[in-house]
């Protein structure tokens, strides 16, 4: 009921660390894949305002590697194809300039979702 939902709210709220990205479990680095993961959980509660998205953003974008590309789980570490894939959507959910808008629930874009819903129809 609400009182389960405000408190997933309240636990995915505290996943940000003050003026920086998001954890995945207390006590824990921020990570770039949780931009996704729990940006999505509080869009999809429709609370994403809950969060900074400007400290989350500015977390998201210090892991980029500025000669190969590619984001990074942490700052100053090896780029990969999860965490770039992810911190996009991230970016996605918040609506970064040059990023396209995200589906939540599906972790692709909406122009995406709206094209397979499209061709749902003719099935």
């Amino acid at each position: 009921g609400e009182e389960r939902t405000g408190r997933l709210v309240r636990w995915c709220a505290n996943r940000q660390a003050q003026g920086s990205g998001f954890m995945g479990r207390p006590n824990k680095p921020e990570d770039t894949c949780y931009s996704f993961w729990v940006g999505a959980t509080l869009s999809l509660l429709d609370k994403l305002d809950l969060c900074d998205k400007e400290a989350s953003r500015m977390f998201v974008l210090s892991t980029q590697d500025p000669v190969t590309g590619g984001l990074a789980k942490w700052t100053d570490t090896q780029t990969d194809p999860l965490h770039t894939y992810l911190g996009l959507s991230g970016l996605g959910l918040q609506g970064e300039s040059g990023v396209m808008d995200v589906d939540p629930a599906l972790n692709l874009s909406k122009r995406t979702k709206r094209w397979l819903d499209e061709l749902q129809k003719s099935w």
